[in-house]
């Protein structure tokens, strides 16, 4: 068995597979445009490939999603080989394929110098568990917004490319003192908000809206979110605050709501770290472990975080 990246007949086979696992709402058309585009991102162009194991003859038996994710660990700065999308055909289910395939990723990022192994399983911890990886919980909560008569005096704008740099700073501060958290630049930004932008884009009409939103002092970006909106609510996929308390924050959220004061609030979900301030005009309720568990496996003499209290990713991290 080889491990290859795919190209011509066998990435078509593959995202034909993907497309029927993770649809995300798409139209087959819709969801090829969509994975092509991801690889052109400046980030993916460097950090993202697709790969497969394949037999003697060429034959698909698995296939995955590889990242070089930059983190901090213990103060310890490197790397994680974030794993994704592993998929077996359903014909060769239950040979052993996934699992010769992770153990190909890992054993190759293990050479050169990664400091883990991370993913999301969406199927149980047990299977990942053989293969030597740990779940780590992460906090997924309800946010309650308390809602002014009328909008806060704050300017709220759309966030653009200038935006990401101000954004990774504030990232940097918020997780210098964390136990494990990824190490965010610009251009892992732009990724992550192109991923979704362009999802919300080349889905259905009214089936997602992405917005990116920030307040600034000076022309420079002190606080940021981004939001995710359907017909179930919001999912706040990330936020940053320079205030200690993170009030612009929850001032930010607050004029959001005001432009529809007659609406109900809708419901508000979000991946919350524990080492991010609740803004004074928030609460967190409804707290439970993030349904995609995230798994990690030592690569190096590095203990893994032990609890959710110890890792700062928001739901705009997944991969």
């Amino acid at each position: 068995m080889t491990l290859v990246v795919p190209d011509g007949v066998l990435l078509d086979e593959i995202l034909d597979r993907s497309f029927e696992l993770w649809p995300e709402g798409l139209s087959p058309e819709a969801y090829r445009r969509w994975q092509a585009a991801l690889t052109r991102t400046p980030w993916a162009r460097a950090h993202a490939t697709r790969v497969a194991l394949v037999d003697e003859t060429g034959r698909l038996l698995a296939s995955a999603r590889q990242f070089h994710h930059q983190v901090r660990l213990h103060g310890r700065e490197g790397w994680m080989c974030g794993i994704g999308a592993v998929a077996t055909p359903p014909p060769l289910r239950g040979r052993g394929h996934a699992s010769a395939l992770v153990e190909q990723i890992v054993e190759r990022a293990r050479v050169e110098g990664a400091l883990m192994a991370g993913l999301f399983s969406e199927i149980g911890t047990d299977f990942y568990r053989r293969l030597g990886f740990v779940p780590v919980p992460l906090d997924e909560v309800t946010v309650q917004v308390k809602r002014k008569d009328g909008a806060p005096a704050m300017l709220v704008r759309a966030g653009d490319d200038r935006d990401l740099r101000a954004v990774a700073g504030i990232h940097a501060a918020r997780t210098e003192t964390v136990p494990f958290a990824l190490r965010r630049d610009a251009s892992s930004i732009h990724h992550a908000l192109a991923r979704r932008r362009l999802l919300a884009g080349l889905g259905p009409a009214g089936l997602r809206q992405v917005e990116f939103v920030v307040a600034e002092e000076g022309a420079s970006a002190v606080a940021y979110a981004v939001l995710n909106e359907n017909a179930n609510g919001w999912t706040l996929e990330e936020a940053g605050d320079r205030d200690p308390a993170g009030a612009r924050l929850g001032g930010m959220l607050q004029v959001l709501l005001a432009r529809e004061p007659s609406a109900p609030a809708p419901l508000i979900r979000a991946w919350w770290p524990r080492a991010f301030p609740v803004p004074p005009q928030m609460e967190l309720t409804d707290r439970t472990d993030a349904r995609d568990v995230l798994m990690l496996r030592p690569l190096a003499d590095v203990p893994i975080p032990a609890g959710a209290g110890d890792v700062f990713y928001w739901h705009a991290d997944r991969f």
